[in-house]
């Protein structure tokens, strides 16, 4: 297995994805969907963490659904700034984040959220949005 000290500290890639090598180099703007693909599938595992849950970084994830419904009538607010304050601690590749509630007037049980980010590749500054879900399941699903 190569050194720690090998690899290069621009990686686009996650500390996982550089482990099993699933990296390819190719053009910057390839590099920069790659590496929002790779901050999609980081955030899939951070945001479905509770905290608590992780031995070595104990505020790790999102608060669940019925912690956020105590003690104030603001429940999405909540939820919205504790997946804020998640993707600003455990993402490091992400500069900025904003998260709004997107959920729809139609279906008010569906919990949805907008997520913008400043990503930065050298260079490259790009801009993403995605929503994020909450399934039967209380898990958060990127959409």
């Amino acid at each position: 297995m190569p050194s720690l000290s090998a690899w290069e500290r621009g990686s686009t890639a996650s500390l996982f994805d550089r482990i099993r090598r699933e990296t390819p180099r190719t053009s910057p703007e390839t590099e920069l969907e790659t590496l929002i693909l790779s901050i999609k599938r980081q955030l899939d595992n951070v945001l479905n963490t509770r905290p608590g849950n992780c031995r070595s970084a104990p505020e790790l994830g999102v608060i669940d659904f019925n912690d956020a419904t105590q003690g104030g009538a603001d429940i999405y607010g909540k939820i919205c700034e504790a997946i804020r304050q998640c993707i600003c601690r455990f993402e490091p590749r992400i500069a900025h984040v904003d998260v709004m509630d997107s959920g729809s007037l139609s279906n008010p049980l569906e919990m949805s959220f907008l997520v913008t980010a400043h990503v930065k590749l050298d260079d490259l500054e790009q801009v993403m949005s995605f929503n994020i879900q909450m399934d039967n399941h209380r898990h958060y699903r990127m959409v």
